[in-house]
């Protein structure tokens, strides 16, 4: 009798949306389905759950960290779990492992985090985008529950709310080593699929090489 074939790992892939995005939004969907159909290919199952944030027409740091503390306590963190996150999203992300490294110092580091459209300050910034500005967050912290070569960033270089592309990537880079690839003309990549995030992922899960760029 043939030995049974090994079940494939599962990746967990979290997203957590742009502002005022919601899981029906821009790529959400068909990354989910482009992993599905590569996961024989890639060795894994991949696991894809896009996040209903709360109240995220008018997104709350408080609040956002509480829900993905909720989602995602210490004891379910581990490195089968990705985040990716849309803009805001990406902050979110950053101000949640801050606060989990903070309080929970034994929890164990995840597998990889992808910001995509990450920005540190935006063009006309509002009073509430403002908040998320001017919040100070534990870079260092947060940093410790991502592996050395897990963090990648991806930015437009015509990103209509963020000009300053070059000073976020100098940012990303000096604040929390990132691995940041500027793509030409993907504005707020909020199109309805875009391979290179699809393929950012599996570079994080390690189904494919590292790459230059995407």
């Amino acid at each position: 009798m043939p030995a049974a074939l090994p079940h494939p790992q599962e990746k967990q892939i979290f997203i957590v949306p742009r502002w005022a995005g919601a899981p029906h939004d821009d790529w959400y969907p068909w990354l989910g389905e482009q992993l599905r159909a590569v996961a024989q290919e890639d060795g894994h199952a991949y696991n894809v759950h896009t996040l209903a944030m709360p109240a995220w027409d008018l997104p709350v740091i408080e609040r956002a960290v509480d829900y993905l503390m909720t989602i995602l306590p210490p004891e379910k963190i581990g490195p089968d779990v990705y985040l990716v996150g849309h803009s805001v999203g990406c902050l979110a992300i950053l101000h949640y492992l801050a606060r989990l490294a903070e309080q929970h110092p034994e929890a164990q580091p995840v597998g990889g985090v992808l910001c995509v459209a990450g920005w540190f300050s935006v063009d006309s910034p509002w009073q509430d985008i403002l908040n998320w500005m001017d919040a100070p967050i534990n870079y260092e912290a947060a940093r410790r529950l991502i592996p050395e070569d897990k963090l990648i960033v991806l930015l437009s270089d015509d990103d209509p709310y963020t000009s300053g592309y070059q000073d976020n990537e100098r940012l990303w880079v000096e604040r929390l080593r990132s691995r940041v690839s500027i793509l030409p003309g993907r504005q707020h990549f909020s199109a309805q699929l875009d391979p290179d995030v699809r393929d950012a992922v599996r570079d994080l899960a390690g189904a494919l090489s590292p790459m230059a760029s995407y």
